[in-house]
């Protein structure tokens, strides 16, 4: 997943802040998805491995299995979770309450464990962000 950006300014921490364009939309809804409503340019700070001057175009890209994991984590766990928790609600009443409990008690228990790795793991994705001027 790439995005390109442009230098806006440089801190003297390594990091820099980038100006990203407004996305394009996509043929996909005909424009009346969310990406289509966000218009705004949007500033972010990132890490940079090289000293860059304002006014540079870069390249952002987030490699492919740090995407992978991040989507592993925000589909398949609360998949598992709620599939867990419903196979453990039958299991141990056998009624269909207790599945529908069991399955909401699985995604509970997901959402809370959540909110405590939630700043570790936007941290690590950071990490793993690269920033490459373009040529």
């Amino acid at each position: 997943m790439t995005a390109s950006a442009v230098v806006v300014a440089a801190r003297s921490d390594g990091r820099v802040d980038l100006e990203f364009a407004p996305a394009r939309s996509c043929a996909g809804c005909a424009g009346t998805c969310l990406w289509k409503r966000l218009q705004n340019a949007r500033i972010d700070r990132l890490p940079v491995a090289a000293a860059l001057e304002p006014g540079t175009e870069v390249s952002v890209a987030i490699p492919a299995r740090r995407l992978l994991v991040a989507s592993a984590l925000l589909y398949g766990l609360p998949l598992v979770a709620i599939l867990a928790g419903a196979a453990t609600g039958w299991g141990l009443t056998g009624t269909d309450a207790g599945t529908l409990i069991g399955g909401l008690g699985g995604v509970a228990i997901v959402l809370a464990g959540f909110g405590l790795v939630r700043g570790r793991l936007e941290r690590a994705t950071l990490a793993g962000i690269e920033v490459v001027q373009k040529a």
